[in-house]
């Protein structure tokens, strides 16, 4: 069923996944002794592989949730599943983006790729509270039988 609503976000969710792999996430300046910038290096998702793991499962989790519409409860417990991986990777993207400014003399400036994993916990969100409508609207046309 894809004309649910919930649908629309997991497909949003794997389209974010999906895009999320080539936008840059943050920059990492280089300052010289003067102040000045020295380097300037930018990093997406893709210079990490447990990054570009957890990224991807999470689409690929999202993607199966949309054609798991007959078994709701399953299809409410791998939103949440999903919502975990993706707290997980919003955590581990901004850990990355910390540990790499080490030095005195590096700044991280985050770009808007890293907002993006935002987006898919809203949307993931949004997407378990309408599969939990859906179940409590056909249990209660169920009980009208």
């Amino acid at each position: 069923m894809i004309q649910r609503s919930q649908s629309i976000y997991l497909l949003l969710v794997v389209v974010i996944s999906g895009l999320l792999l080539n936008v840059p996430v943050y920059e990492l300046h280089d300052f010289a002794a003067a102040g000045s910038i020295a380097k300037v290096t930018t990093f997406n998702i893709m210079d990490n592989t447990l990054l570009v793991i957890l990224n991807s499962a999470i689409g690929v989790l999202a993607f199966i949730t949309i054609f798991l519409y007959k078994w709701r409860n399953v299809q409410i417990r791998i939103c949440n599943i999903n919502l975990l991986l993706t707290c997980l990777l919003i955590a581990l993207l901004f850990f990355v983006a910390d540990t790499m400014s080490s030095n005195m003399n590096q700044r991280v400036q985050y770009r808007y790729g890293s907002y993006l994993p935002l987006i898919e916990l809203v949307l993931l969100f949004i997407a378990s509270r309408a599969v939990k409508k859906d179940d409590e609207l056909v249990k209660s046309a169920d009980r009208l039988r």
